[in-house]
């Protein structure tokens, strides 16, 4: 449970807080049973559908009718907040989905995109702690990944918008997800965990949507370099060029 003030509370059967608004509260429900739905197949990660179960999953929300500084700062403390969490569980694998809304009925993907670059520049904006030592601070470097808190993180944007790639929307609303890198140490892709963990989410993935598995997604074996690259890949899948599309200027 996060300390009284911050806007962020858990999965599985938590209550909602009170003042959260209706939209977000009725998006977590779409995102939970995206989560543990079956249809057509399980959803494809595992570890969102177990982290649902067992409440690790955390949730929070950016309002887009309020004024942009107020919920950049509101949401800046609720990600420190996971932060500290998921540093005071090691063991333990937590998830952080990042509602924005409410929902547009006339949000196309390019909205959508433009809208997730943006909040991870304005996190960046009001993160009061040192850049991560071992990960590049410029974005425009392709070991570049995004990081907060002195954590890097894995980071992914789903949208309505997705259309047949089907895992990459949980609601219908734009919800990035978040969890710390540190997390999959243990699964990483040299190791024969990882690779199987990764065998396994592309098996899964051939279940639930039937589209190409993205170009960007490395070839199994591990993940492409240039992570910005799947935080938010195109629809069809094909492999994305030029330079992340965030900017800010270095500390």
């Amino acid at each position: 449970m996060a300390e009284a003030g911050v806007r962020l509370w858990a999965g599985g059967e938590e209550a909602a807080p009170r003042d959260a608004p209706r939209w977000a509260v009725e998006e977590r429900r779409r995102v939970r049973a995206t989560l543990l739905g079956s249809h057509p197949a399980p959803y494809p990660c595992h570890f969102g559908s177990i982290g649902e179960n067992k409440g690790t999953n955390h949730y929070t929300y950016w309002d887009l009718r309020q004024d942009s500084t107020s919920e950049a700062e509101a949401v800046a403390r609720a990600l420190g907040a996971f932060v500290g969490m998921q540093r005071a569980l090691p063991d333990e694998r937590l998830s952080l989905l990042l509602m924005v809304g409410p929902s547009r009925k006339d949000g196309d993907f390019a909205w959508y995109r433009d809208r997730f670059w943006r909040i991870l520049a304005a996190l960046h904006e009001h993160d009061l702690d040192p850049w991560p030592a071992g990960v590049p601070d410029d974005p425009q470097d392709p070991k570049w990944e995004f990081s907060f808190a002195g954590e890097p993180l894995f980071t992914f944007g789903t949208c309505p918008a997705y259309g047949p790639r089907r895992s990459r929307t949980l609601g219908e609303c734009l919800v990035i997800g978040v969890q710390c890198r540190s997390v999959f140490q243990s699964i990483s892709g040299s190791t024969a965990a990882g690779r199987a963990a990764k065998k396994r989410i592309r098996r899964s993935l051939a279940e639930y949507e039937d589209v190409p598995l993205l170009a960007d997604a490395g070839d199994g074996q591990g993940s492409t370099t240039a992570k910005w690259k799947q935080y938010f890949p195109e629809v069809d899948g094909q492999p994305l060029s030029g330079k992340c599309p965030v900017r800010w200027e270095k500390r």
